[in-house]
């Protein structure tokens, strides 16, 4: 054990912090304009330079799936009533098919309408807009998606605007560039894979920042607010795990915030019934009972468990894991060692991670993403620190596991999930309540 002399005593949490700002001093901090438009001019090169080096992942599932959404809604074929024009949709499968045997996308019609309806409505209204711009381009499609990583940066800089009033501070600066720019995650499960859910992540922390924003409930607000709530749930679902801080923004403005947010909330619920009717309810509450009890599949944690197979002892083991740790989350909501922002940004963690059990990475990032940016709201330096590892250990899990060991990439990945888990908790669970750096309306919202 190492000793240490009245002149030499241990290292303190306060010299830890001390070298940590002296290490990222030499480049942060910057003016806020500055910062973020160096920060939009980082993210627009280094995507555009992962597309240009990745050219044949355009042609994975996912982006051909997207692609073959847009080009159903533009077509004016509903993707979720599978009785929709069949003729037409027949076409369309054929038009996208790879023309090989084992392309489960297009291998027959049935493969194709459960890959098509696989989306919520704000999603599809998506996909048809970049096929709208893309003319079938799936080039054109990648660098789309581009701005889904803008938007992630730029709503993360506004929940860190709505937490501290400027974001001027070094570490604040440094853990958004660790987070939103050159996170390894969100560049090869975004863009060298290309992916959407960049999207439903900057919408959850768009939704945060407006509803821990100070200010009086006009109507205009009220609108904005339940209006991107509402696109929030229809995107990915992800919103809904939002809905205890809008509660809590009820407490605040009253009835009349209520009244205005459930009326902007229902633009998008109308639009989406008057564009597709019922069918998309029914298309997405089987595939969310498929993603529930079906074998676990792609980067989820639960394939580092092969024992436990799918079915009743999947679900059985799933529903002991989230339920323990929902637990561990009330639990430290009730004694103030966490806000509500972070609850909720737990439970959208405990159901992307643990509950859906056909996760590929991308899917989880979402609340990986928002998870962590969420923990800005507890204590800047441990912000920065689990930022900073991000980038550390998944950089480093890369290029070791993937690139020098061969190791599969979604095994690579289902490791990293779990122990971002493990990691999340002990940090929540030894956070001190005390140490928050938030202001008012997010400090009155820390129990329920």
């Amino acid at each position: 054990m190492r000793q240490y002399s009245p002149m030499s005593e241990p290292p303190t949490e306060k010299s830890r912090v001390n070298r940590t700002e002296a290490l990222i001093a030499r480049w942060f901090p910057m003016a806020e304009r500055k910062f973020l438009l160096l920060g939009l001019a980082a993210i627009v090169v280094i995507r555009l330079a992962v597309i240009l080096a990745t050219p044949r992942t355009a042609d994975f599932n996912d982006p051909r799936i997207y692609q073959g959404v847009g080009q159903t809604v533009l077509a004016g074929v509903n993707p979720y009533d599978y009785t929709d024009k069949p003729a037409l949709r027949a076409a369309l499968r054929a038009k996208m098919s790879a023309g090989t045997a084992d392309d489960e996308f297009t291998q027959t019609q049935k493969s194709w309408d459960y890959y098509v309806s696989g989306n919520l409505p704000a999603s599809t209204a998506l996909y048809a807009a970049f096929e709208a711009v893309a003319h079938g381009s799936r080039f054109v499609w990648r660098l789309l998606f581009i701005l889904g990583d803008a938007a992630l940066f730029l709503t993360a800089y506004a929940l860190l605007k709505t937490l501290r009033g400027r974001v001027d501070n070094g570490a604040d600066q440094a853990a958004l560039v660790c987070l939103a720019i050159i996170n390894p995650v969100l560049i090869v499960s975004g863009c060298a894979i290309p992916e959407d859910k960049q999207f439903q992540t900057a919408l959850l922390l768009w939704v945060s920042a407006l509803l821990l924003a100070r200010g009086a409930t006009t109507a205009k607000r009220g609108l904005g607010i339940g209006f991107v709530l509402s696109l929030s749930v229809l995107f990915k679902l992800l919103g809904i795990f939002l809905l205890p801080l809008w509660v809590a923004g009820i407490r605040r403005g009253g009835r009349r915030f209520a009244i205005w947010t459930v009326s902007g909330s229902l633009v998008p619920v109308v639009l989406s019934f008057a564009l597709f009717g019922h069918y998309f309810v029914n298309a997405m509450l089987a595939r969310g009972v498929s993603n529930s009890v079906d074998a676990p599949e792609h980067s989820s944690p639960w394939v580092l468990v092969p024992w436990i197979e799918g079915g009743l002892h999947l679900l059985l083991a799933k529903i002991v894991v989230n339920t323990a740790f929902c637990g561990v989350l009330i639990a430290l909501l009730s004694k103030r060692r966490i806000d509500l922002l972070n609850f909720c940004a737990g439970l959208t963690v405990a159901f992307t991670c643990l509950w859906l059990d056909k996760g590929a990475m991308n899917r989880m990032d979402m609340a990986i993403i928002f998870a962590v940016a969420s923990l800005a709201s507890l204590s800047r330096m441990l912000f920065l620190r689990f930022c900073m590892a991000i980038v550390l250990v998944s950089g480093a899990a890369y290029l070791l596991g993937v690139g020098l060991l061969k190791i599969q990439l979604a095994l690579v990945d289902a490791a990293l999930v779990s122990i971002f888990l493990v990691a999340y908790l002990i940090c929540l669970a030894q956070h001190s309540g005390e140490q928050r750096v938030v202001d008012a309306p997010l400090r009155r919202t820390a129990c329920p």
